[in-house]
């Protein structure tokens, strides 16, 4: 019994922040492909190329930023054992995008071209940082090796016209004839009034 009281004193003393929810960023000007420097923390003054994003956490992967060392047991695979060096994600705050002009560390404001499209630009020189785009990503790239099955229709096919549209005049043709047919059979009934 007194050991449970002290476990639950214990689990009362653990602090409010390891519970608090993360609040995310509404607004990212970092996303997958861009050069940043690592501002701040022990890999401070490094550059490399964002990985992956985590909008949840607040957290981006960098290419070689980082770097932690964990153990692999042999149960897990035999052939891979050892010490391994994994990437593990920075918190935002920590890393900045390198201005394209001057090769520094710069914030980042939003900005629209003439035609209306966002851009990202450098605080610190002006310049438009442009987004990396991952030919991986395009339709053209993605569908290059693609076959027609069985199921699919060519393109051919799919664009012959099979309809003509109606003939109205033969409906209100048909229309009219059941209108007086309709007609004279009221006129042969009888009704007592």
């Amino acid at each position: 019994m007194l050991k449970a009281l002290s476990t639950l004193y214990l689990n009362r003393q653990t602090p409010i922040a390891q519970f608090a929810k993360q609040i995310t960023f509404e607004k990212w000007n970092v996303i997958k492909g861009d050069k940043v420097v690592v501002v701040s923390g022990k890999d401070s003054g490094k550059t490399g190329t964002v990985l992956r994003v985590y909008r949840k956490s607040n957290e981006v992967l960098v290419q070689g930023i980082n770097q932690k060392f964990k153990r692999k047991a042999q149960l897990d695979d035999p052939s891979g054992s050892g010490i391994q060096q994994i990437t593990r994600p920075l918190h935002l705050s920590k890393i900045a995008l390198i201005d394209p002009e001057k090769g520094k560390p710069t914030k980042v404001q939003r900005g629209f071209l003439e035609d209306g499209t966002p851009v990202r630009v450098s605080k610190l020189s002006g310049a438009i940082i442009p987004k990396a785009v991952d030919p991986a990503k395009s339709p053209a790239h993605r569908h290059k090796n693609k076959v027609d099955g069985i199921k699919d229709t060519s393109p051919a096919l799919a664009l012959q016209v099979t309809y003509k549209g109606e003939d109205f005049s033969a409906i209100k043709a048909e229309f009219d004839s059941f209108i007086a047919e309709k007609e004279r059979k009221e006129q042969l009934l009888w009704f007592d009034k």
